[in-house]
């Protein structure tokens, strides 16, 4: 488990030291930060240029920093928790198909290609997603593969941008969102802005049952493999009865072998709609002049529906679950309370509660269970699976040989019953909001992370400035408040546990 990230939107771990913070901070906030934050944040809200093309496509530019760059990040609200069983994996799987190119990228002979690739879903659809060939069958499809090796040129997508001298060029998928982002010399930003809108645009289903077997090889690697990922998938599927969070991100496996080109196609016409993406770049831009190229490119995307959820509401937690793995592994256990999700009023004070537990060498349970007894080697605190939902906040341990997770609960039961009792002190408050406080800052000094959070924040709560309104309520939260949540929601009644127990 990672520490969970201040950032409303983006679930990431940031670790900054205080002075290193305030030094790196300068073409965000002044150095007068820690005194001043919310004044600061407030200037740089002010500078954001926000439009929305006639497509529905939504547009945030942030100008900050000297330096000729600019980090750029196409965000689609689209993920796991919109997944149904049969076809979970499809947005992750689509991510990695977003990199194998266009008609005009990746290939050397689009007519042709076509024909083969037509050819191919054929011979899929007629053999359950390609899991049945026929002998006959199969010498069909390993000519055609053959044959479209001639045609593909790999890696040309990502070679073009190498060649504009792109850095970090990525992208995720987690239960809301899938996003793509690089950061690119200035003089490359129509370059990016034509790549980008034509990987949205004219997407090609190329290498696409080789990519499926890359995926089945991660899930591999992740989950079946790692049990720390086992482990959590097994948690989630306790703790989630009827709501989508349940299902892992990267899919079941026999999901994953049952998805066909087509399907993804199908996928990305419903969910790839303008009014479901939102693109965000931070550093040098000019809003005036760079709006008419991205209008340019991005305002060729067809209008489409509207995206409708379905997605069912997870009953109340009526008691205790507890799930068990038994296999080779270090002993784990993972504690996770079913809360709200922001803006739900009680979702800051309950990050700050888990920071005050969890979240540092000082805290509660990390006192208790690492350096006075040592039962643990080490803990964690995270909030999760996704944030557009109610979800969890959890506890994580690695328990200390010889030690039993038998003990480490003990001892947690005895800790969160005397915070429910007592309550943070003062002191307990203010160092908890501070270090929230400084990674939610120290957040800002990467116009990438800034480029992600932006577009994150207006797609899930349909304002990007989310995570600065969340930073606002935090730092208002009371030691009554925390006590409150806590004696609310931190029971035994909404948790779910689960614990990896060595095979004898």
């Amino acid at each position: 488990m990672k520490k969970r990230s201040v950032r409303v939107a983006i679930q990431t771990s940031v670790s900054v030291a205080f002075g290193a913070a305030l030094a790196t901070l300068a073409p965000v906030v002044p150095t007068s930060l820690a005194d001043d934050s919310s004044s600061s944040l407030a200037s740089m809200v002010s500078k954001v240029h926000y439009e929305t093309l006639p497509n529905g496509v939504r547009v945030i530019l942030y100008n900050r920093g000297i330096a000729p760059v600019f980090s750029g990040a196409v965000v689609v609200r689209v993920g796991g928790s919109d997944e149904t069983v049969g076809e979970t994996g499809i947005s992750h799987l689509f991510e990695h198909m977003a990199f194998k190119g266009t008609r005009t990228v990746g290939t050397n002979d689009f007519g042709r290609e076509q024909r083969l690739l037509a050819r191919l879903e054929e011979l899929a659809l007629e053999s359950n997603a390609a899991q049945e060939l026929t002998p006959e069958q199969k010498e069909e499809w390993d000519q055609i593969h053959e044959e479209l090796k001639e045609i593909w040129v790999s890696d040309d997508f990502s070679r073009r941008y190498e060649k504009q001298g792109a850095v970090g060029q990525n992208a995720t998928t987690d239960k809301e969102f899938t996003k793509y982002f690089v950061d690119l010399p200035r003089s490359a930003f129509e370059f990016w802005c034509q790549m980008e809108s034509d990987r949205l645009l004219r997407p090609v289903m190329r290498q696409f049952y080789q990519e499926r077997d890359v995926v089945l090889e991660e899930r591999r690697m992740r989950s079946d493999d790692d049990p720390v990922g086992r482990l959590y998938e097994l948690l989630l599927g306790a703790a989630y009865q009827r709501h989508p969070y349940r299902a892992p991100v990267i899919g079941y496996e026999k999901d994953i072998r049952s998805l066909t080109a087509t399907k993804l196609e199908e996928f990305r016409k419903k969910y790839y709609v303008p009014s479901n993406i939102v693109v965000s770049v931070v550093g040098r831009v000019s809003p005036e002049e760079d709006m008419k190229t991205i209008s340019k490119y991005f305002g060729a995307l067809p209008k489409g529906a509207n995206v409708v959820r379905d997605v069912p509401t997870e009953a109340e937690p009526e008691g205790e679950r507890r799930v068990t793995l038994r296999m080779a592994a270090s002993p784990q256990v993972i504690v996770a309370y079913a809360k709200p999700n922001y803006p739900h009023p009680d979702d800051p004070p309950l990050s700050v509660a888990a920071e005050i537990l969890g979240g540092s060498k000082i805290s509660p349970l990390y006192v208790e269970l690492v350096k006075r007894r040592q039962l643990a080697a080490s803990i964690a605190q995270e909030e999760g699976p996704g944030n557009a939902y109610p979800n969890l906040l959890m506890f994580g341990a690695t328990v200390k040989a010889p030690h039993t997770t038998d003990q480490i609960l003990r001892t947690f039961d005895v800790v969160m019953d005397r915070f429910r009792r007592t309550g943070p002190t003062q002191e307990q408050l203010e160092i908890a909001k501070r270090s929230i406080g400084m990674s939610f800052l120290g957040h800002l000094q990467s116009s990438q992370s800034l480029a992600l959070d932006f577009a994150s924040s207006e797609l899930m709560y349909g304002s990007w400035k989310a995570s600065v309104e969340w930073y606002d309520k935090m730092s208002q939260v009371t030691v009554d408040d925390v006590k409150r949540v806590v004696q609310k929601y931190l029971v035994p009644d909404r948790r779910t546990i689960a614990t990896i127990e060595r095979n004898s």
